[in-house]
């Protein structure tokens, strides 16, 4: 019983499955391994937040995204490739089809425009314990099905790290080929592509696998942060060239795996040593975000037909620059629906049904075994893990509690021949659900989690009133970290409200600085209190706190005498009087207070700002040059309004314009519509008439010949 067990990779049980309507008791299918309790699963992860002393871990790891020394996996195809890989596909596309890399060389002609902000947000969610994202509804993770289905690469074949069978011919090819290579690398610490291309383009012998020599180097495995040919891929190519079938997939996936993990490390502050060096196909977990997050793709382009899926996202830019990851939109399965020119695998069947892996079932299906089955995934000298039993909803089964699973019995189960076993294939309309008990566990660990984050961060904003530690952020990364976290909707309006009060601000705070410096000698020390103002932003919570030691004497003392900047001072300060106050409260307040200062008229801008500029002048015993100075810079301000009024106004005409010629356009259209109908009826009133002439011409002949 044991070993007829043992043949199935799914499970079929009844369970109590959980739904918003309400439990249910139904039969249902599962990805082994599974835990029978929640004390023998495979525990998620804590995150272990980390506290970065010097600046702030995502905004360096953004700059280093941002980098093309950091990340080599997003390579252009340049027209010379793209040339090369139309000679070859018309010369050697049953090889490259028996080989499993037609589909695959093909994607990789297809650019993706890298969004580091995306990969930003998409790594910081990621947990290399488990190889898989832990979003608040659940887990997901970029699979062998991904990887397959965007780049083409196969799952089944012969292992990257085989070496080249004992023939001749095969070893004098990667001889000749590793021989070219170092007289390419003469004098260099590498072998860049021109030459290389040069040498080997329209040469006939050879072509075929200095070929694909290039497409591993560039598009497979791209280690260097330059455009470069690796000496490593050699006796790939001279396998594919001969029609050996290769398990890319697995090593392109474990590499994903790896970068991911860095980057994971590099954001909570691990020891990365400074350096970050990305050598894997990032550019799939960015498509594949696309693919699955409904709110974060750009509007895709129409697929060319005989070309692959991945050709709809050639080029585009996202549409929304501040990334916030929902779960509500996410999509299990976006691969089972056709799209025009592209059509789903012939695994996604529309019946539910069980299957045994062989021969005569086709490669569809042994692929599909591969991508469900826990396994470890050989890279270059390391090994990843992956567990499809987390994301059993991404291949449309239902989810229950992941059990645990030894290396070895993963790296086995890779390499073990999968012909013989049950599989259960679902419809592609279905999309699965969860038990009762992982629910119940899987809130109970998100909570935890969020228990800990919690802690975590009470920890960091702990502080000594009489010293500041180095570990506290300032106030200004506060706000900015908080301002992240804003829909993208509410961000984008409020940074065109910024944008144009920032125009206005300018000059109001020219006016009040211009009036400042020709303040006499008496006022050094308000000045100073100006500047003290302009350094807020670069508080640290603590210092804060030690400025709101201010008397109750103090603050009673002020009066209207005092100067502009040092009442917005103290202001600020009794405004965070009360020690309950976080810092998120502050930093909302602030970003309040800005936004209202914007709703105000231009009106009431511009009186303010004469208010302004006259209590300072009748202060200082002002002189009327100086008033007409002052009267100059406010006709600046007005002048700027009348022109953005202005350009309002002609948007809106411009936008009437076209209206007024929509509608004249469709009175055309229905025009010719009735002249069009008004022509059918003619000429069917004429096919009448031609009608009755052949009627009675027929009648008349009939006739005669009787």
């Amino acid at each position: 019983m044991a070993n007829a067990s043992s043949h199935y990779i799914t499970e079929e049980r009844e369970e109590v499955m959980f739904s918003e309507k309400g439990h249910t008791f139904s039969k249902t299918h599962f990805l082994k391994p599974i835990a029978n309790s929640s004390l023998a699963v495979a525990e998620l992860p804590r995150q272990r937040q980390r506290l970065s002393v010097s600046s702030s871990p995502s905004e360096e790891l953004l700059e280093r995204l941002s980098s093309r020394r950091s990340v080599s996996g997003f390579w252009v195809a340049e027209r010379r490739f793209v040339s090369w890989v139309g000679k070859m596909e018309a010369l050697h596309e049953p090889t490259w089809r028996k080989a499993g890399i037609f589909e695959a060389i093909k994607a990789s002609t297809y650019n993706i425009t890298k969004n580091p902000s995306l990969l930003l947000s998409v790594s910081q969610k990621w947990c290399p314990e488990t190889n898989s994202f832990v979003f608040p509804g659940g887990e997901a993770t970029v699979t062998l099905e991904d990887v397959m289905v965007l780049l083409g690469f196969s799952v089944l074949g012969s292992p990257v790290s085989d070496s080249v069978q004992h023939s001749s011919e095969m070893k004098d090819a990667v001889e000749k080929l590793e021989k070219a290579w170092l007289e390419k690398k003469a004098g260099h610490d590498f072998v860049v592509e021109e030459p290389w291309t040069s040498s080997f383009f329209g040469r006939g012998d050879l072509e075929h696998e200095a070929f694909l020599v290039l497409w591993l180097s560039l598009y497979v495995f791209p280690e260097k942060s330059r455009r470069s040919i690796s000496k490593r891929v050699v006796p790939i190519a001279v396998r594919l060239a001969r029609g050996e079938r290769i398990a890319l997939a697995p090593a392109v996936l474990a590499g994903v795996y790896r970068d991911l993990g860095l980057i994971s490390g590099f954001g909570r502050g691990g020891d990365c040593d400074g350096k970050l060096s990305l050598k894997s196909l990032l550019k799939l977990v960015q498509v594949w975000t696309w693919e699955r997050f409904k709110n974060l793709r750009p509007k895709a382009k129409e697929i060319p037909r005989g070309e692959p899926r991945i050709a709809q996202w050639d080029s585009l830019q996202q549409k929304h620059k501040n990334v916030r990851l929902k779960f509500d939109d996410f999509e299990w399965r976006p691969y089972t629906k056709p799209l025009k020119n592209w059509n789903p695998l012939g695994v996604y069947v529309e019946e539910a049904k069980w299957v045994t892996v062989g021969k005569s079932l086709g490669d569809e299906f042994a692929s599909f075994a591969k991508c469900v089955r826990v396994s470890q995934l050989a890279g270059d000298g390391f090994v990843e893990s992956y567990y499809p039993n987390r994301v059993a909803m991404q291949f449309g089964l239902s989810q229950d509690l992941p059990g645990l699973v030894t290396e070895k019995e993963a790296l086995d189960d890779y390499n073990k021949p999968i012909d013989g076993l049950k599989l259960y294939i679902p419809s592609r309309l279905s999309s699965g659900s969860v038990t009762v008990r992982y629910r119940d566990w899987w809130v109970k660990s998100v909570s935890e989690m969020q228990k800990e984050t919690t802690e975590t961060l009470n920890t960091r904003n702990v502080f000594d009133d009489d010293g500041v530690s180095p570990k506290v952020l300032p106030l200004s990364q506060v706000f900015g970290n908080l301002e992240e976290g804003f829909p993208a909707t509410r961000t984008r309006s409020r940074m065109r409200r910024l944008a144009n009060k920032d125009k206005i601000g300018e000059l109001v705070n020219s006016l009040v600085f211009s009036s400042g410096k020709m303040k006499g000698a008496h006022e050094d020390d308000e000045e100073s209190s100006m500047d003290d103002e302009e350094d807020d932003d670069n508080l640290t919570i603590a210092q804060i706190r030690s400025r709101r030691k201010y008397s109750d004497a103090d603050k009673a003392g002020e009066d209207a005498s005092e100067p502009l900047g040092k009442r917005r001072r103290k202001f600020q300060v009794m405004d965070s009087d009360d020690d309950s106050m976080s810092c998120e409260k502050l930093a909302s307040v602030k970003i309040e207070q800005r936004n209202e200062e914007y709703d105000d008229t231009a009106s009431n801008i511009q009186q303010k700002t004469r208010q302004v500029c006259d209590d300072e002048v009748d202060v200082n015993g002002d002189t009327a040059g100086k008033r007409s100075m002052i009267f100059d810079e406010a006709k600046k301000v007005e002048c700027w309004l009348r022109d953005e009024s202005e350009k309002t106004k002609c948007n809106e005409k411009r936008r009437e314009d076209i209206l007024e010629r929509l509608r004249q356009r469709n009175l055309a259209i229905k025009e010719k519509e009735l002249k069009l109908e008004a022509r059918i009826m003619e000429v069917e009133k004429a096919l009448g008439k031609i009608r009755e002439w052949n009627t009675g011409g027929n009648k008349i002949k009939n006739e005669a010949s009787a």
